[in-house]
């Protein structure tokens, strides 16, 4: 099953990638960390920044209502 999960830093991206239908929350932390080549947001992904390189940790990002990272199934 495919998810894809919110990552920011100076910049956010989302991250897509495959994980089994039942992964556990940890599990799917996991994966979103060692996802490969990050969509940027549509905010630095134009024309001008086509080649941006962000540098840096990445943290997941957390909803603020329910204390749990935004990942989704990618439908």
């Amino acid at each position: 099953m495919k998810y894809r999960a919110l990552l920011t830093q100076t910049a956010s991206c989302v991250v897509e990638f495959d994980a089994p239908e039942d992964a556990t929350p940890e599990q799917l932390r996991e994966a979103a960390y060692e996802a490969e080549t990050p969509t940027l947001c549509h905010h630095c992904a134009d024309s001008r920044n086509a080649s941006l390189n962000i540098d840096g940790e990445w943290e997941l990002v957390v909803d603020d209502e329910t204390g749990e990272p935004e990942i989704h199934v990618d439908e």
